[in-house]
């Protein structure tokens, strides 16, 4: 599977609950509504992040190094990020 964003796109940083409408990410709570640029990306695939769950899952997670307000923040889960408007 293809990264969904590429380098030099501007992304906004949006919240993401899961099904119990927990926030998933509240580290990146604080960005939420902000805009940035991508900088970089990496995969993860998902089977190496849940080898202790014994699933066999073949596609890959992404993250995202994105500028905002001056600083480069990493790890940005794809999930956490929307193309901006």
């Amino acid at each position: 599977m293809a990264p969904k964003y590429i380098k030099g796109q501007e992304v906004t940083i949006i919240s993401v609950k899961d099904q119990h409408m927990h926030v998933k990410h509240p580290k990146f709570e604080p960005l939420v509504s902000k805009s940035g640029t991508i900088l970089d990306y990496y995969s993860v695939p998902l089977k190496d992040l849940l080898r202790d769950k014994g699933l066999d899952l073949p596609r890959d997670m992404y993250f995202y190094t994105v500028y905002i307000d001056g600083e480069e923040l990493e790890s940005i889960p794809e999930e956490c990020l929307e193309p901006m408007r």
